[in-house]
């Protein structure tokens, strides 16, 4: 069987991640480390949108889908550039990576609309670890009662 549409669309986002980066999802067990210029792409929350919904039989039910991708940066020690700017030549590249599609919003026909959300920034407590969050809000539809079929 077929996975259900919010695990195509994720899976889409990491393909694409990868294309400039090691890129991961989150398992049970960690398999990543954090490395510089590596990427987690991680599920946010799934909301439901009336609104966005259609009549129909089934009815066509919209959702948003937030899909965080989340980047470090480890500049070398000598490094006398900025750490911002290695988090904004990240983000650039997430965001880059994501649009770098024929009508790149629809994430292979599975969504019918996407959003480039905020770009958070995030610093551990020493230091040691910086890095970035650009946030997606991702608009798909299925039928009612099947969330494997992609609805228009």
């Amino acid at each position: 069987m077929s996975e259900p549409v919010v695990e195509r669309i994720m899976a889409n986002v990491r393909s694409r991640m990868a294309a400039f980066a090691t890129a991961y999802r989150s398992t049970r067990v960690a398999t990543w480390q954090p490395k510089d210029l590596v990427v987690h792409v991680h599920q946010g929350t799934i909301t439901a949108n009336m609104e966005l919904s259609c009549p129909g039989n089934p009815p066509a039910q919209a959702y948003e889908l937030q899909a965080i991708v989340a980047g470090i940066v480890k500049p070398s020690d000598l490094s006398t550039t900025a750490v911002d700017t290695f988090k904004n030549r990240l983000s650039a590249n997430i965001i880059k990576a994501a649009t770098d599609a024929n009508q790149w919003h629809t994430w292979g026909s599975l969504a019918f609309n996407t959003e480039i959300g905020a770009t958070e920034d995030y610093t551990d407590e020493s230091g040691a670890v910086a890095g970035v969050m650009v946030n997606f809000t991702i608009y798909f539809r299925t039928d009612e009662d099947d969330p494997y079929v992609v609805r228009a």
